[in-house]
């Protein structure tokens, strides 16, 4: 850096001005379905399927099961309430994922980013 160049310290490699780089030339439909193929396997909709898979395990486990594993936990049914827990857990990862899908980038500020898509405007 010339001693007249403002101090930039989390610029990356190469010229303050440049311009932003091209577009990939995907459209805005190309967006939208990559939009919806990432929803599909959001990392809060695989962890609230496998809590909420094996919470009904164990809530299933604490009704049906033996008198004796209750007596181990001093008369607590810990079966029936982690799996509770574990089901609102999940439902709410459900929840917030559905609730706040992952969105295209605009396209005003397409090319300019890192290329991930990103999270939806609150």
């Amino acid at each position: 850096m010339s001693s007249g160049d403002p101090q930039q310290p989390f610029t990356g490699p190469g010229k303050i001005d440049e311009q932003p780089m091209a577009s990939t030339g995907a459209t805005d439909e190309d967006e939208a379905q990559a939009a919806r193929v990432a929803n599909r396997f959001d990392i809060r909709r695989l962890i609230g399927g496998v809590f909420v898979l094996y919470s009904l395990i164990l809530i299933a486990l604490g009704l049906f099961g033996s008198s004796a594993s209750k007596h181990k936990a001093a008369g607590i049914n810990i079966n029936l309430w982690t799996g509770l827990g574990m089901l609102i857990f999940g439902a709410l990862m459900i929840f917030w994922a559905l609730s706040r899908p992952t969105a295209p980038e605009p396209p005003d500020t397409r090319g300019e980013g890192s290329g991930r898509i990103r999270r939806a405007p609150a």
